[in-house]
């Protein structure tokens, strides 16, 4: 007996965030026929809409004020400089630079006149100058600060709904399907209505974003299982860097339902001033104005945090404080979106501190792809926005990677006219895996949120922002555990096939522990501290021996087989050799 619905397209996305939205349309624009594999809501789930900020880097001013008609070809060269050493830290330089010059160039050239055309409204003065960050002005904004990727994403939503893409939303994609070492297409669980379907596919494109909830704070939302890593992997793909694993300081520490309200250490519109961190003493440990070329300082403040920690001045869950009462109150009101969720809980923020903690946030690794096709290593399959390691985050990177894979896609299905089998026999398997999962027994088993709240426990307790081998050998036994002991035991509440987000939750626990577990073997493998991972016994960053990327691939017998890949670095290097960890900036 078979519930499988097969389904046939052109281009399968998978994931709804900006890089998937983007990557449908374009290859729905190409002609293509497309399918959409989205977990939660298009536009309405995942981490896009949590995209507070566009990056901007305007070339710079003349004295007088003016922008200049044209810059000249050293001014030209000086900011193209300076952007890549900025992208070079950003990403701890493990990030693909030639990829983050083209992507950086593209949103110079086409991403903010392309969104704005489409019905974005950027923030702008009453003279229509667009507002930005003083003087540096790297920074541009949809409405808010905050609101930029809700206001992007409702806008892909609409574009989508008005082609011929199929959507088929609350719909999680299983299993990639394989013939030989080619994807060709997989399999999807339609968790509201109970249809399982088997797609066929000449093309996949892997967009599953970032920001996955694997920890008890975290900026990711229900959808974020690392899913994606763990399709890609199963099916052959390489992982890279995914220890790289970054934390936001200054999220809010109360409500607990808030922790992914972000007070942004980002240069603020339409002002000099950026936030300041205090201690519970009451003293500022960091000035986010220290590192005035840095407009994302996250992993300087963490640094500067963990140092508070050490001293017994904060802790990771909180004792410690986000400062805007220097800045100008009209920036607040008017600009920042935070403000009025401040009052609701009657905090100022123009006159108040707010308690904050440490979430996990974005990770700079993911799928391995080529950064100037976004082809993955098995032939097939594309990783396109954050799930793929070429640098993390923003809404115009994650953009330009969906176009690049939607032309990509489209050189594919040209040259094959035919689609590919699906194996038979693998998708009655997946199937058959699937649906054993719709059990209400045992009666003493735990229920799939239960189990993904002990695998989030252990990520706090044990992989958190300040790690060690002994804390990471913790979490290794604890995951191995939860896969031996209370995986097997998952039950739900109800079989049903409608509406049933155990059954999602299922599938995401069995994912959370496959990812989270290469995870900590990719942690304890190097041997430093760099950017966002911290080992307190590895307390330094070490470009001699681990300037390096951190490969895995499954092997035939389903082992994590890691290896060391060199790192191309033709725009910019890093200065030291070996240095504290605590005394560089990235």
């Amino acid at each position: 007996m078979s519930n499988v619905i097969p389904l046939e397209t052109d281009v399968l996305v998978i994931g709804g965030g900006v890089a998937g939205a983007r990557a449908a349309y374009d290859a729905s624009q190409a002609g293509l026929s497309v399918t959409m594999v989205v977990k939660g809501l298009l536009g309405k789930s995942g981490c896009s809409i949590f995209a507070g900020n566009l990056n901007y880097f305007a070339p710079p001013k003349d004295e007088d004020g003016a922008a200049p008609a044209q810059a000249a070809d050293g001014e030209e060269a000086l900011r193209v400089k300076r952007t890549m050493a900025f992208l070079a830290k950003y990403t701890h330089y493990l990030g693909d630079q030639e990829y983050m010059r083209n992507a950086s160039a593209w949103s110079q050239s086409e991403f903010f006149d392309w969104i704005e055309s489409r019905g974005i409204y950027l923030l702008r003065k009453d003279d229509g100058e667009i507002v930005t960050d003083l003087p540096r002005r790297t920074q541009a904004w949809a409405v808010q600060m905050g609101m930029s990727g809700t206001v992007v994403m409702d806008m892909m939503r609409k574009l989508i709904f008005g082609t011929n893409i199929r959507v088929l939303e609350q719909t999680t994609a299983t299993r990639l399907m394989t013939q030989g070492d080619q994807v060709v297409g997989a399999t999807a669980l339609d968790f509201v209505n109970g249809r399982f379907y088997g797609i066929r596919a000449k093309s996949v494109i892997l967009a599953t974003g970032h920001s996955n909830y694997m920890s008890l704070r975290s900026t990711g939302t229900r959808d974020g299982s690392a899913s994606g890593w763990v399709l890609a992997y199963e099916a052959g793909a390489k992982v890279q860097n995914i220890e790289m694993q970054w934390h936001h300081a200054s999220d809010v520490a109360y409500p607990a339902s808030w922790m992914r309200l972000h007070l942004y250490p980002n240069p603020l519109p339409g002002t000099e001033h950026r936030s300041q961190l205090f201690n519970k003493n009451g003293d500022m440990f960091f000035d986010s104005n220290w590192m005035p070329e840095n407009p994302v300082p996250y992993i300087m403040q963490l640094k500067y945090l963990a140092k508070e920690v050490a001293a017994g001045r904060a802790s990771l869950d909180g004792g410690f404080f986000s400062n805007f009462t220097h800045v100008e109150r009209q920036s607040l009101e008017k600009y920042i979106y935070q403000t009025q969720f401040a009052k609701k809980i009657d905090i100022d923020l123009g006159e108040e501190m707010y308690e904050n903690a440490v979430t996990w946030h974005m990770n700079v690794g993911g799928v391995r792809v080529n950064g100037l096709t976004m082809e993955t290593d098995v032939d097939g399959l594309l990783a396109a926005g954050s799930v793929a390691a070429l640098v993390t985050g923003g809404l115009a990177n994650s953009m330009f990677e969906g176009l690049t894979a939607a032309r990509t896609a489209e050189q594919r299905v040209a040259a094959n006219d035919a689609l590919p089998e699906l194996d038979g026999s693998k998708v009655a398997d997946e199937e058959a895996r699937v649906f054993g999962m719709l059990r209400k027994e045992p009666r003493d088993g735990l229920l799939p949120g239960q189990v993904k709240k002990r695998i989030r426990r252990a990520m706090w307790d044990h992989m958190n922002y300040i790690k060690t081998e002994a804390s990471m050998r913790t979490a290794q036994a604890e995951l191995d555990r939860i896969e031996a002991e209370d995986l097997p035991r998952m039950r739900m509440n109800t079989d049903t096939h409608q509406f049933n987000y155990d059954w999602v939750d299922a599938l995401d626990a069995v994912d959370m522990v496959k990812a989270l577990q290469m995870q900590v073997q990719f942690s304890l493998h190097r041997k430093e501290s760099r950017g966002g991972f911290y080992r307190e016994d590895y307390p330094v960053t070490d470009n001699t021996n681990w300037l390096k990327h951190l490969v895995g691939r499954q092997k035939d017998s389903g082992e994590l087989e890691l290896e060391m890949q060199p790192v191309d670095l033709p725009y910019a290097v890093p200065e030291e050799k070996i240095a504290s960890f605590f005394d560089v900036d990235y």
